[in-house]
């Protein structure tokens, strides 16, 4: 990969790939170790991509499976969700913190579907899971989020 690619390739995903390693790893110190060792890898990576939806789907999964490793780490078990500041305000961002506290397989099944726009069918592809199985965490993980929003959210 040329120098220039993969300088425009951070440029445009750098964002994304900090957004969902804070998700994942529920601490802004282990996202950024986490998010190093994702542009690394891509820096290293052999790989042909065949446009920017496969480098982007390749990021997402990289960087999922790069912040699991991650929290292996036996140092890295106890971190307490609510210090993360996330910026603005807005109906997203309240519940974010909420999303952040549920099992990963429905936080980044919502967290994909909701905060980055992505279909059922290409979350399916992206975590290599079949579509009825995304569509059976999303409604699980709306469950759990309508449970601890509780009604008075809704109303």
């Amino acid at each position: 990969m040329e120098r220039v690619e993969y300088e425009l390739i951070i440029e445009q995903y750098s964002d994304m790939v900090t957004r969902i390693a804070i998700m994942n790893v529920k601490n802004i110190d282990d996202a950024k170790d986490c998010y190093q060792n994702v542009f690394m890898k891509l820096y290293c990576c052999k790989k042909k991509f065949d446009n920017q939806e496969h480098i982007k789907a390749w990021l997402i999964r990289v960087t999922i499976n790069e912040c699991k490793d991650y929290q292996k780490q036996f140092w890295k078990r106890n971190i307490n969700i609510d210090e993360i500041i996330i910026g603005r305000e807005d109906e997203k961002l309240v519940v974010l913190p909420l999303v952040m506290k549920l099992a990963s397989k429905y936080r980044n099944v919502l967290y994909l579907y909701y905060y980055e726009g992505y279909s059922i069918n290409e979350v399916a592809a992206i975590l290599s899971e079949n579509i009825n199985t995304i569509k059976s965490q999303l409604v699980r993980g709306r469950k759990l989020l309508k449970k601890k929003l509780g009604d008075d959210f809704y109303e």
